[in-house]
């Protein structure tokens, strides 16, 4: 590139010496900044690191229990690897049900029904992109699946909050151990298993989400024996949060700022500042001691925030406010302040 931006100089020195070059210099500058183009995205071509895809990928079902899935790793400069799973039948609907880190060659499948049909394959990414896919394998989960429990029906959602959602389901089993819920965040490409519940327990509440994001979930159920099939997926969005980072610079110390106005109504903000990533709680209670709202539940980096919290619905009187803080170093630190609601 140097050397266009030197051509480039020379002709405009020429230009300013002889007026009748004027012409010819405009049409050569054109061929010299398409040229310069064309260097570009061939340089770029050049330097591109292709990712070269896994092979031999090998499927097999282990002691009727997991499917373990091989591959033979062909690169030295992925992130990663995402494996994906399609139940046989007369489509192929692929999902990604796994990750592993980089230069690993295997990852066993614990999320299977028996007496079904899967395909396995897997791409490596990084960075600047993927893959292509290894070939495809196909496994037979064989098994006896008298004692497994019925399948679980009609997920829905029955609850949505800034922070939180709860749902629930129908119990088709009469033999169960329990119920574990799968869900699947924004920044995720696959299902996590993150919890279970007792036989006989048909709802579920996560806390702690983060406002105005997209969560999914299916449930099923289990036994000694094994897992159910899931249920049908659900999606809810947590109601938007009026949370707002002032500053991502780190406070110096933690604080918790009277709030303003005060008196208010209905609305009234509150700020505070915290040190170090954080789980941070931040609750409205009555004059009794008894929770109001909770404003906000979840993990924040360290930071200067405000709220803004809104009491249509609240009738008037004195409440307090209380930022609850529990990290690493700190350990477990709150404050509380009073503010009155005028109606």
């Amino acid at each position: 590139m140097f050397g266009i931006s030197l051509l480039l100089n020379i002709f405009e020195s020429l230009m300013k010496t002889d007026k009748h070059i004027l012409p010819k210099f405009e049409i050569m500058k054109k061929y010299i900044i398409i040229l310069s183009i064309v260097f570009v995205e061939l340089s770029g071509a050049c330097f591109a690191q292709t990712i070269t895809a896994p092979s031999e990928l090998e499927a097999q079902f282990e002691n009727f229990n997991y499917v373990k899935v091989k591959w033979d790793d062909n690169s030295n400069n992925e992130d990663g690897f995402l494996i994906e799973r399609a139940l046989v039948g007369d489509t192929l609907d692929w999902e990604i049900v796994g990750q592993t880190l980089p230069n690993r060659e295997r990852f066993d499948d614990y999320w299977i029904s028996l007496n079904r049909i899967y395909s396995y394959r897997v791409f490596a990414y990084n960075s600047t992109g993927r893959s292509d896919y290894s070939n495809e394998d196909t496994v037979y989960t064989y098994g006896d699946t008298t004692n497994i429990p019925g399948t679980p029906s009609n997920l829905a959602v029955l609850k949505t909050t800034q922070t939180s959602i709860r749902i629930n389901w129908n119990d088709n089993a009469v033999n169960e151990l329990g119920f574990i819920v799968a869900r699947k965040r924004p920044e995720l490409l696959y299902f996590e298993f993150i919890d279970s519940v007792e036989t006989d327990v048909l709802t579920y509440q996560e806390v702690g989400l983060t406002p105005d994001n997209v969560y999914f979930y299916k449930v099923c159920a289990y036994n000694s024996f094994g897992i159910s099939d899931y249920t049908n997926t659900v999606s809810a969005r947590t109601e938007e949060g009026t949370l707002i980072q002032t500053s991502s610079s780190q406070a110096e110390t933690f604080f918790l700022k009277n709030n303003y106005p005060n008196p208010f109504n209905p609305s009234t903000v509150i700020e505070f500042g915290i040190t170090e990533r954080s789980a941070v709680r931040l609750k409205v209670y009555n004059t009794a001691g008894i929770e109001v709202s909770t404003l906000f539940s979840g993990e924040l980096p360290a930071g200067t925030y405000s709220h803004i919290w809104h009491a249509g619905n609240i009738p008037g009187g004195v409440y307090f406010y209380r930022l609850e803080l529990t990290s690493g170093s700190s350990g477990f630190v709150s404050e509380a302040k009073k503010m009155i609601l005028i109606k």
